[in-house]
């Protein structure tokens, strides 16, 4: 059953998972179906924004899946990228917002368990999605469940929040990411609530740090020659 939340005119188009995952319009653009090595790269509405996923093989010992293929992903974004640093972030299971935080780099995400909610935003000037967004939320409460991986390029914006229950266990979210992360440099953050973005957070975020909730700039503040 669609939670009500999902409602929103913001989801159009967007499909509902056997697994409980909510995925926007994707579509196919690379895949291998070879024994051990099978995965798919999709596409979604943000150029540069992909969602990777791969097969996991399962036997008597427990499992076996790929985190990233860095190869590969660049063939699908048309460009070579490569992983410099591979950080972790511990988050309470609910109620935990960060972003929206844009560098000057590229990254690939990956929710390790919990369930969680992602929102993209476009806020690179010049693109021709410049202020769209879209979302993803990903349950990953049962560790048997492949991982899905989010190639989001430089100059995207990413947040996420964490939306299960409170007794569920700290949510683990992996970041490998193009270089070495410095706090502020070339950094842009966006309003977690700006009103143009309009993001339909499925839950009103608890913990957040001050700067998220009270110190990032609104898209018009940004970009005022490009918004109205």
């Amino acid at each position: 059953m669609r939670e009500s939340w999902q409602a929103s005119a913001f989801y159009e188009g967007y499909t509902e998972t056997p697994g409980g995952d909510l995925l926007p319009p994707l579509r196919l653009v690379a895949r291998d179906t070879g024994t051990f090595t099978a995965f798919q790269i999709w596409a979604t509405p943000i150029d540069g924004l992909l969602v990777w996923e791969r097969t996991k093989y399962d036997d008597a010992r427990g499992s076996y899946q790929e985190l990233s293929r860095v190869e590969e992903i660049g063939k699908a974004l048309g460009r070579p990228i490569e992983v410099k640093q591979v950080s972790l972030s511990r988050n309470k299971p609910r109620g935990v917002l960060r972003g929206f935080h844009a560098e000057p780099i590229d990254k690939i995400v990956t929710t390790l368990n919990g369930r969680i909610f992602i929102a993209i935003a476009d806020i690179r000037p010049g693109s021709p999605t410049f202020g769209k967004s879209v979302a993803f939320l990903l349950d990953h409460r049962d560790d048997e469940k492949p991982k899905r991986s989010i190639v989001v390029c430089s100059g995207l914006a990413n947040s996420f929040l964490t939306i299960g229950d409170p007794d569920d266990p700290m949510v683990h979210y992996l970041y490998e990411i193009s270089e070495p992360y410095k706090t502020s440099e070339g950094k842009r953050s966006v309003r977690w609530d700006d009103p143009d973005l309009a993001i339909p957070w499925p839950i009103k975020p608890e913990i957040m740090s001050s700067v998220d909730a009270t110190g990032n700039p609104s898209l018009r503040e940004l970009f005022p020659e490009l918004t109205r």
